[in-house]
């Protein structure tokens, strides 16, 4: 397992990250994390502009091996399109391991996956600028540029939003399957395996949780943390073997007062250290 803290606010080091420490040492400092400072790229709040975009996967940590499953955190919503980028990344990888075979003769299973969102919105509209990445936009642009993704399952969103997503973007239909409670979606993955059981890519963006639970800088649902936890620990058996990635968001906005309260960054830190641990023995 790799896991990457991907900085972009400085909010880890607040945080203090403390969730894979080892004999007391700091997990940004473990050889077992890599720690990315994204602090002096312009062009990243919110949208991900062509410069930043390049820039940014500069500093992504070098190449995986085919099994390995990878653990990213960065920062809060606003950078939910690194959900896209190392989307990106990763389908490179997978093509550069089969750099000798013709991409488009390989077998099913060595291409295609479903994509797993967790968030409070759809994360599909388009900006003002037109189809530049951004925080908003980022699973139609996935959509748009990746056609390995066969399935997008969003949980947890806003049911207007994704109403008003279907209608923006009628063309996403046959692509996106919206479950209001993860339970549905459970209940659909054990009736129903083979729809369900490729290659699964697995985002979290935390403002899907209730502000009784966290704080971020986003309008927020209403699951709880034992809930996201099942859920991932549903997902990691149901798909042992098969996560390619599971990104992590979602963080309290830095200097903002919710940031210093109990259900800031203190809390935030424990919910990335029970997420990770669901992971530890993959």
């Amino acid at each position: 397992m790799s896991i990457t803290v991907y900085d972009f606010t400085g909010i880890y080091e607040n945080e203090s990250f403390d969730f894979y420490k080892k004999e007391g040492a700091r997990s940004l400092f473990d050889s077992n994390c890599n720690y990315v400072t994204l602090t002096d790229i312009s062009g990243t709040n919110c949208i991900c502009d062509d410069y930043a975009y390049e820039e940014i996967k500069k500093r992504i940590p070098g190449q995986l091996q085919k099994s390995e499953i990878e653990i990213r955190f960065f920062d809060n919503g606003n950078y939910h399109y690194m959900s896209k980028l190392l989307l990106d990344v990763i389908c490179d990888k997978r093509q550069n391991i089969h750099d000798d075979t013709d991409f488009d003769q390989l077998p099913e299973e060595d291409v295609v996956f479903d994509l797993i969102v967790f968030d409070h919105h759809p994360d599909m509209k388009w900006t003002s600028y037109g189809d530049i990445l951004s925080c908003g936009s980022w699973i139609l642009n996935a959509l748009k540029d990746r056609p390995e993704i066969q399935k997008v399952y969003i949980i947890g969103a806003d049911k207007a939003l994704m109403e008003e997503a279907f209608t923006d973007n009628p063309e996403i239909e046959k692509k996106v399957r919206y479950f209001e409670r993860f339970d549905a979606f459970k209940a659909e993955a054990k009736k129903n395996p083979g729809a369900f059981q490729k290659n699964v890519y697995i985002s979290v963006d935390k403002d899907v949780l209730s502000r009784d639970e966290l704080f971020t800088n986003w309008d927020q649902g209403d699951m709880t943390c034992s809930e996201l936890e099942d859920a991932l620990v549903f997902l990691k058996e149901y798909y042992m073997g098969k996560i390619l990635a599971v990104d992590v968001c979602g963080e309290s906005l830095k200097d903002s007062e919710d940031f210093f309260m109990h259900n800031g960054a203190h809390m935030s830190n424990i919910i990335n250290r029970n997420i990770l641990s669901v992971f530890l023995n993959y």
